[in-house]
């Protein structure tokens, strides 16, 4: 099978293009700015090891911080919602009990109450579950640099590199600046994210 020589916009293959026109980068391009990124990053957390690992830190707890605050905000909603419910389902069988309602009315009714409450429990679950896994984020962060330390000599690029260090690329379509066109590439690492690159140093030779 001959390899493909472009990387396209996966939201414009999946027929998103009301919100995104077409736009691609060759293989070439890309595999040469992962390695790039790849080496600068792995060179910086070698030689300014606390550094990265702060920085690292910061971000995930910004992050972090966020998402704990939203799913908080829903869970807190959810349960209050299906307390709710639980008198709603109290009463009602107090009616159909009283005469009030019908057996069948009843059981139509509660049912309906039912499934909307499983459903909220279900999702508290799941967030509970996330803000778990968000503040075991420092052992995310830990998992990231023993890969750094276990691929810190590689000279090219291969797939179990690739599928170990990189969750996804993005790539940007391409915009016009003082007459020259720039396409912007983002690269979201395993366990740690988007690694932002402004505390680099230019300087420094890692190649």
């Amino acid at each position: 099978m001959k390899q493909a020589e472009y990387f396209n916009c996966s939201s414009y293959r999946k027929n998103l293009k009301r919100t995104c026109t077409s736009h691609q980068i060759t293989v070439k391009a890309i595999t040469a700015i992962i390695q790039d990124d790849l080496k600068r990053t792995i060179h910086f957390a070698k030689n300014h090891n606390e550094e990265f690992l702060q920085t690292l830190r910061k971000d995930a707890e910004a992050k972090t911080k966020k998402e704990l605050k939203e799913n908080l905000r829903e869970i807190e909603t959810s349960e209050e919602r299906i307390d709710k419910l639980d008198k709603i389902i109290e009463s009602l069988y107090e009616d159909k009990v009283t005469g009030k309602i019908s057996e069948e009315r009843y059981l139509k009714m509660s049912d309906t109450y039912e499934a909307g409450q499983a459903t909220l429990k279900e999702r508290v679950k799941t967030l509970k579950a996330e803000i778990e896994k968000a503040k075991a984020q420092d052992d995310k962060i830990l998992d990231f640099m023993l890969l750094i330390y276990k691929y810190c000599n590689f000279k090219e690029l291969t797939p179990e590199i690739l599928r170990s260090f990189i969750d996804k690329v993005i790539v940007h379509e391409k915009t016009k600046i003082n007459g020259h066109y720039r396409q912007t590439v983002e690269i979201v690492y395993n366990f740690v994210g988007t690694i932002e690159p402004q505390f680099f140093d230019d300087d420094e030779t890692y190649n």
